[in-house]
């Protein structure tokens, strides 16, 4: 079992990320916005996951930018990002942080197979 951060700012979206990876019997958690990563980080400064399932498109900034911020607190955390189909810069920022992209809509499975493969498992 992983401990496995959702950062994703439609709920619904969130909510379904959460049901795919239960499967895998994960403790999970749930931020919409840099924002709120960062108050869990405040409130709760002993938490850190082992695996993050990054939005690319955050209300607050992007899931690149962020995902730099909290590789400075959490250095070495793998994510995984789950995005709509994006072209151009937006894949190649993605690919130069070494996480994979999974695309929205995604089959389970997929999305399942890839934060096993960020846990290296």
């Amino acid at each position: 079992m992983a401990r496995v951060l959702i950062v994703e700012d439609d709920a619904d979206v969130r909510d379904w990320i959460a049901h795919c990876m239960l499967t895998d019997g994960h403790e999970l958690r749930g931020v919409q916005s840099a924002a709120a990563l960062r108050a869990l980080r405040a409130d709760e400064p002993d938490y850190r996951p082992d695996v993050v399932l990054m939005d690319y498109a955050l209300p607050d900034t992007d899931g690149v930018d962020l995902y730099g911020e909290i590789s400075e607190v959490w250095p070495g955390l793998p994510a995984v990002f789950v995005t709509v189909q994006w072209t151009g810069e937006v894949i190649e920022r993605i690919e130069r942080t070494g996480a994979e992209r999974v695309a929205k809509p995604f089959d389970p499975d997929d999305l399942r197979a890839a934060a096993r493969r960020a846990l290296g498992a």
